[in-house]
């Protein structure tokens, strides 16, 4: 009951948000400055502090990175599968595509914290500072050769502008120097510091969650009810089965495991749908396709982490 009761936290805040946004008080106009605020000043601290702080060891940490990536890259595989099992026009079926390899670090970081611990969310922050720029990549690319004549076209520079001025990267990565400048020169942040990032990431969460439920909108379902329902069972079904048989195929441990699974299980970032507009891509579908998942997940993650559970035992 604990690991279930962990688990709902998360979605009881995004099931507020989602009230909150149809009150008068907090309009949705609100809620945009709240997602920046989350995303630019919240987040990274917390990110950065799980990091520097935890007790990494290299080959073991080594092994669950390459695990973790090999099984979010299978993701990239699995869309195109469901391009063809399911076609739209190109730039509707790219626009799709990068929700089967991204996800929503925000109830990613909320599960692993509250199951896992400052430990769990650390690999988990780790997972993402490596995986995110690669998907990102990726997505930006298959849009960009999708194409469209409506759509904004995006070099190199700009991709790797993009990904170095992502925050939650920065965060981790930072965080991440700082753990291996105090383990090999002994170098140690400021108390003040870490304080004062372990106060903005305190309030990072819930803001999240509440953030995500306050845009669930659903408005054109039908016309693409098959391609989201097959993006949905692939992302929420197929997906994690595969990273728990690498997990278990390579022997991680517990909390190695339990990491993997809380960065598989999770539906796909909110941000896919800001990229699928900003490249000229199909921006309803994705928004209805992301709303659906978090909906679906709040059934598929208790399953996930229950099979997780009797693996443990």
């Amino acid at each position: 009951m604990d690991t279930i009761a962990a688990i709902m936290q998360p979605f009881c805040l995004i099931a507020l948000g989602f009230a909150l946004v149809h009150l008068p008080l907090f309009p949705r106009t609100l809620w945009e400055g709240v997602e920046k605020l989350v995303y630019y000043v919240l987040f990274p601290p917390l990110l950065f502090t799980s990091v520097a702080k935890a007790d990494f060891v290299l080959s073991e940490t080594g092994l669950f990175l390459a695990g973790g990536i090999f099984a979010m890259a299978t993701g990239v595989y699995m869309a195109h599968v469901v391009s063809r099992l399911a076609p739209a026009d190109p730039m509707t079926d790219a626009s799709v595509r990068q929700t089967g390899y991204r996800f929503n670090s925000y109830i990613c970081f909320a599960i692993a914290l509250s199951i896992y611990g400052s430990e769990g969310l650390a690999l988990v922050a780790l997972l993402t500072g490596f995986w995110v720029p690669i998907s990102n990549a990726l997505a930006v690319a298959d849009l960009v050769k999708s194409g469209s004549e409506s759509g904004k076209k995006a070099g190199p520079i700009e991709i790797i502008a993009s990904i170095c001025k992502n925050p939650l990267i920065v965060g981790t990565l930072g965080g991440l120097a700082a753990n291996l400048a105090g383990t090999f020169y002994g170098f140690k942040m400021p108390e003040f510091v870490m304080d004062l990032f372990g106060s903005l990431g305190s309030a990072s969460v819930a803001t999240a969650l509440m953030a995500i439920g306050a845009g669930l909108a659903v408005e054109d379902f039908r016309r693409y009810a098959k391609l989201i329902a097959l993006s949905t069972i692939q992302r929420l079904v197929v997906l994690p089965a595969v990273a728990c048989i690498v997990g278990l195929v390579l022997q991680f441990n517990d909390l190695e495991l339990g990491a993997l699974m809380c960065y598989a299980v999770v539906p796909t970032a909110n941000s896919c749908y800001i990229m699928a507009v900003r490249m000229g891509g199909n921006g309803p579908v994705v928004s209805d396709l992301t709303s659906v998942e978090v909906i679906a997940s709040l059934a598929t993650i208790p399953a996930w982490m229950w099979l997780l559970a009797q693996l443990a035992a």
